[in-house]
This record gives C-alpha cells, sequence and structure tokens, in this order.
C-alpha cells in the first residue's frame, strides 16, 4: 500500500557540526524551515549519525546533544497542541548558526591586517582554521548580541582594536601562548575588541585555536 509518505533525503558527507547536517538536510529536500517534518528529520538524522558508527567515526557530544534534542521536540509534537510550537527553539538555533556561517564568510574575505610585515601560510584555509574562525566569531556574536546597541558598541572598540592586536601579538611573540576567560571582568566593549583581535590572528594564521567547549577559556598557540 502506497500512503504517498513524503521523505528526506540524506547522503553520506563530513558535515562541521550538527546544524550543518540540518541544514543540508533542510535545503536539499526544500524544506520549509519555519514548518519542520520533525518525525521525518529526526529520523534522518539518526541515519546520519548510525553511518558514521558504521564507519568507525567518533561521535561528537554535540551530534549526541542534537539528536536528543530532536528526539524530546518529536514526543513533544505527539502531545496536544502547545501555544508554542516546540520546533521554535531547533528553527532559532538553525538560523542564528545560519548568520554565524555569513559572518565567518564575510570575515574570510577582508584583508588581513599587517599582511605586509607578518608571512601568511601556504595555500589556502584548512578545514580546521575555518572551525576556529566558526568557534571565535559565535563568542563574538554572543557578545555583541548581549548589548543594546549593537552600532555604538561597534564604534566604541574601533579606537582599541589596533591596540588590542599589538598587545596579542606581543605576547605570542615573546611567549608562544595566550589564553582567555570570555567570562571575565572585562566590560562586554573591551570582550569583543579582544574576540577581534584574536579572529585576526588565527585569520592571518599566526596561532592555532583551542577551546575545550563553547564560551570556555580560549587558548591561542604561536604557529
Amino acid at each position: 500500500m502506497n500512503l504517498n509518505v513524503p521523505t528526506l533525503e540524506v547522503q553520506m558527507e563530513i558535515f562541521e557540526g550538527p546544524l550543518s547536517v540540518l541544514i543540508n538536510l533542510i535545503k536539499r529536500n526544500k524544506v520549509d524551515i519555519f514548518d519542520i517534518p520533525i518525525s521525518m528529520l529526526t529520523d534522518r538524522f539518526l541515519e546520519y549519525v548510525e553511518l558514521v558508527k558504521q564507519m568507525n567515526l567518533r561521535i561528537a557530544e554535540d551530534f549526541i546533544e542534537m539528536a536528543s534534542l530532536l528526539l524530546y521536540i518529536k514526543s513533544r509534537m505527539l502531545l496536544p497542541r502547545e501555544e508554542e510550537d516546540p520546533r521554535m527553539e531547533l528553527v532559532e538555533r538553525i538560523l542564528e548558526y545560519e548568520k554565524i556561517k555569513i559572518m565567518v564568510s564575510a570575515f574570510q574575505e577582508l584583508p588581513v591586517l599587517g599582511e605586509d610585515i607578518f608571512p601568511r601560510g601556504q595555500g589556502g584555509f584548512e578545514v580546521e582554521q575555518d572551525q576556529d574562525l566558526m568557534a571565535l566569531c559565535t563568542l563574538f556574536f554572543e557578545l555583541i548580541k548581549s548589548r543594546e546597541e549593537r552600532f555604538i558598541v561597534i564604534r566604541e572598540i574601533r579606537p582599541t582594536l589596533e591596540e588590542k592586536l599589538e598587545a596579542l601579538r606581543a605576547v605570542l611573540a615573546e611567549l608562544g601562548v595566550y589564553s582567555w576567560n570570555p567570562r571575565g571582568d572585562m566590560d562586554t566593549s573591551e570582550k569583543v575588541a579582544t574576540v577581534l583581535a584574536m579572529l585576526e590572528v588565527v585569520k592571518s594564521r599566526l596561532a592555532n585555536f583551542a577551546q575545550k567547549r563553547p564560551f570556555g577559556t580560549v587558548v591561542l598557540t604561536r604557529r
């Protein structure tokens, strides 16, 4: 018996994270992001996770977390209709992720400050560096989102960005490593300037980036 039930396609690809998997599924199958067929999307996402397991590839914790969230939303969709659509949390996360991706892409197009003084690495960006920029842009996005007057913040930090960048380069040159806790006592404007300086250093390939968990301590190591 053919019930003509729509299906979502999934192919074995390597993605940056769980949200990029979901976005790929949504775009490939032309799904309305504001009316996501959560049951099918959950099934296809779990299929992808299972395929990765079968290939003996490591499943990151964020994939397990996303699978749990999808199953939770799917279970809520089976209950009597709620005033708030349980899918909206997922929609907001996807839209925010897309904004950050656009920010990363735009930042990569900017000229590197001091590129006539500091040598650049051979070839284009590596996948690892793209992920570093994504993590830093996520941190930057959250910092400016916490302020109501975002554009005023940007004007405030411009005079201090060069100073932050110069200080960061000096620390890396002398010590070879720089660590920073985004939850420290700096005001928001100074935090934003610090993140922008780190973005510039990572983009110019002067340092490697490491962060064990989102919004945890950031460690830059001189290349």
